[in-house]
């Protein structure tokens, strides 16, 4: 794949020609010399010529303009003394939009582009790199995944056969085990090109995704080499598992070889609203538990409940043999669960792609639909739009307001929009 890098634009150089100075005639005019008769005699310089003319009504006009100019400056004067320098006036401090200045110390605070939470300058640098995301396998076999816990936003969609992987962004923390990385298909690269041309990492593709990433084009890391670029992907079966649960890959090395691509820097990115306030949705319906069965109930069920004490909701996969919701952690972090601010359910239109020996699937994710969005303990009925292929998914009230989301992880459920009734929540 040709490297993709970011060409600044030109500029464009004008000739500017100056123009001809016209000489001052020696001579002269009939009205100067009006003028000169009636004044007195100015004496002559050392070359024999006037160095200038005293014309009395001049004099009075330039002693007009020297008193308003003083005027002025002591009205400014004493604006200064008696407003600014007490601090009863106050410059205001312009910054970036995705900048915000502290009340309390006046540092500079930046917004995750993903998350809307804020950080200290310092310690974000991150911001000025564009989001990778990475295909995580979500097979039985592939549990529990490493990483997860650290993604910004995760798409959760079925790959085929009703099994689902997960699309899971990073920006603002870059884990250095991901995985098991599987294979995409063209319906996540869709949402990969939403967020500023975002880099992906995956290991394989269907033959609908090698087209688009190779024509649209997207920044596949897979396809950048990172197999062959040092400690960047492994194997690991500690499990006993078959082959294709058992790949890796390293989130510092995928940051290196995209610096290597030239794909440093980032694209803009339509950043959604946020909200500071936990009421701007309590006269909605209560929804502290929510089932998501995708195709059917079991294994690849996801399941979330409420967590009032941290106003997040804390996520589940599938189903033990007493029929309880297995807690969905880490293999690296095992004290750690997955736990999100922002909850969404979107329904799509869901395809089989004609002549495919594998089965594999087609979501419609341009356009506009039906969905749910769970925050703050509450369920908000929404619709959501994608008016074309890199431009944001956005997401409204049934008032066409748009959401205003909590500053936090999101998670992004796409459902088939024939299973509208096998999302559950009380």
């Amino acid at each position: 794949m040709p490297k993709i890098t970011n060409i600044a634009p030109g500029f464009d150089i004008e000739d500017v020609s100056s123009g001809k100075i016209d000489e001052i005639s020696k001579e002269k005019s009939e009205f100067e010399k009006k003028v000169v008769k009636n004044e007195p005699k100015i004496s002559p310089n050392k070359g024999g010529k006037k160095t200038g003319y005293f014309i009395p009504q001049q004099k009075e006009q330039q002693r007009k303009i020297l008193v308003v100019i003083l005027a002025v400056v002591a009205v400014l004067f004493a604006l200064w003394v008696f407003l600014v320098k007490p601090g009863k006036i106050q410059s205001k401090k312009v910054v970036k939009p995705s900048e915000s200045e502290s009340a309390l110390d006046g540092g500079i605070k930046v917004e995750a582009d993903l998350t809307g939470e804020i950080f200290p300058e310092e310690n974000s640098s991150w911001s000025k790199e564009r989001p990778f995301a990475v295909m995580v396998n979500n097979h039985t076999d592939a549990r529990p995944q490493s990483g997860l816990i650290y993604a910004d936003l995760v798409y959760e969609i079925v790959a085929e056969g009703g099994i689902t992987r997960f699309l899971a962004f990073f920006q603002t923390k870059t884990p250095e085990k991901i995985g098991p990385v599987r294979s995409t298909r063209e319906y996540y690269l869709v949402l990969v090109k939403e967020l500023g041309d975002a880099m992906l990492m995956h290991i394989g593709y269907s033959p609908q995704a090698l087209v688009a990433i190779d024509t649209w084009p997207v920044r596949s890391l897979f396809r950048g080499g990172c197999e062959s670029f040092q400690g960047c992907t492994w194997r690991d079966n500690p499990r006993n598992v078959a082959y294709e649960h058992t790949a890796y890959t390293n989130g510092e090395k995928l940051r290196e070889l995209s610096i290597s691509l030239g794909w440093e820097g980032k694209g803009d990115i339509r950043v959604y609203k946020f909200k500071d306030n936990n009421n701007k949705y309590s006269s909605k319906p209560s929804a502290s538990k929510i089932s998501i069965d995708f195709w059917n109930k079991g294994d690849y069920s996801s399941i979330f409940e409420y967590n009032q004490s941290n106003n997040t909701y804390l996520k589940f996969t599938g189903y033990d043999s007493s029929g309880n919701p297995i807690p969905h952690k880490d293999q690296e972090e095992t004290d750690k669960q997955i736990e999100v601010k922002n909850l969404i359910v979107q329904f799509a239109v869901e395809n089989s792609i004609a002549g495919d020996d594998k089965g594999r699937l087609d979501y419609q994710l341009i356009g506009s639909g039906k969905a749910l969005v769970f925050i703050d303990g509450k369920v908000v009925d929404a619709t959501w739009s994608k008016a074309d292929r890199d431009d944001r998914t956005l997401f409204y009230d049934t008032d066409g307001n748009e959401i205003e989301f909590n500053r936090g992880k999101f998670w992004i459920s796409i459902v088939p929009d024939r299973n509208v009734d096998q999302v559950v929540y009380n």
